[in-house]
């Protein structure tokens, strides 16, 4: 865990290290997609946050932990975010992005 860490600088490297990603800004902020997916979306206002996508039966497992809250605007398509309180478990959130990344993937596999 690590309080020193620029939160966005260590998503993009998290993020852009998997093949296929990219960051787009859209609606303002950075979002990170694989391929036209996207997987998480970081935010700074009014704290720093970060919205993944989950499973939709998982989604009340993240929300019963008070760090969490369901995504505006994207909450009903399984999204949930994650409050980056200090210190940030660095570790915890790379699989946190594992898992919404490799269900982009699974999206898109769906698709044709």
């Amino acid at each position: 865990m690590s309080k020193r860490l620029n939160p966005l600088a260590e998503i993009r490297r998290i993020c852009l290290a998997w093949p296929d990603t990219r960051e787009v800004e859209q609606f303002g902020h950075p979002w990170f997609k694989w391929k036209d997916k996207p997987f998480g979306i970081y935010t700074e206002d009014p704290s720093p946050d970060l919205s993944i996508k989950v499973e939709m039966e998982a989604q009340a497992v993240f929300l019963a932990d008070e760090r969490f809250f369901r995504t505006p605007y994207l909450g009903h398509r399984g999204w949930v975010t994650l409050r980056l309180e200090n210190p940030i478990d660095w570790e915890e959130v790379e699989e946190l992005l594992r898992g919404s990344y490799e269900l982009a993937q699974k999206a898109k596999k769906k698709q044709k």
